[in-house]
């Protein structure tokens, strides 16, 4: 991943945080985790938000998608409720396993 793509979760991920008190944490992955990704790749991360409800996912899902193309179109953010982050839900379990934990020094190091 080049620098300005990583700075640009970076900053995406820190702008989530300050604008969601419930975020929890985030996961970069898919295939700029894989090294698969291409020049049409998006970049997808989950978030991981406490006490979110079906009901409010889509609300969110719009807002963080907002929020994304102020940084960089190809990100796609996934809303994930921290009850539901567990290795019961098969795409969750996938996350965990392949993903990589999006912290500021963690991606400075990519």
């Amino acid at each position: 991943m080049d620098s300005r793509t990583n700075k640009k979760i970076n900053d995406y991920i820190t702008t989530v945080a300050a604008k969601n008190s419930g975020f929890v944490k985030a996961y970069l992955f898919g295939s700029y985790v894989k090294k698969t990704d291409g020049i049409d790749s998006d970049i997808d991360i989950a978030l991981i938000i406490d006490n979110l409800d079906d009901g409010e996912r889509f609300d969110l899902q719009v807002q963080l998608m907002l929020i994304a193309s102020d940084f960089d179109i190809r990100i796609e953010p996934h809303p994930i409720s921290n009850k539901d982050f567990n290795y019961n839900n098969p795409f969750v379990a996938e996350i965990i396993r392949t993903g990589i934990e999006i912290k500021p020094r963690t991606l400075n190091n990519m």
